[in-house]
């Protein structure tokens, strides 16, 4: 009952204004409307472009080396350099 006594009210107020201020009135409105599924819509493309994202990384299969082991053969390696250059 609220939501329809509120509507009517603002059908009324609506109402009340004068023609040029009613279509811009519709129009603000209209457009929220439209950038709220353009977000919707861009959103939900980005979701799809990231799933489809994964499934390409799954066909993939792993990787070697995979990102832990090349971060240890570059500790391992910088450390060789550190050491090599300090006997040198």
């Amino acid at each position: 009952m609220t939501v329809t006594t509120e509507y009517v009210r603002a059908l009324d107020l609506v109402r009340a204004l004068d023609r040029s201020t009613r279509a811009q009135l519709v129009a603000q409105v209209v457009q929220e409307l439209v950038e709220t599924d353009d977000q919707k819509s861009r959103s939900d493309r980005a979701w799809q472009r990231l799933n489809a994202l994964r499934a390409e990384f799954a066909q993939l299969g792993p990787i070697s080396p995979s990102p832990a082991e090349q971060l240890e053969r570059d500790r391992a390696e910088r450390s060789r350099l550190l050491e090599g250059s300090n006997h040198d």
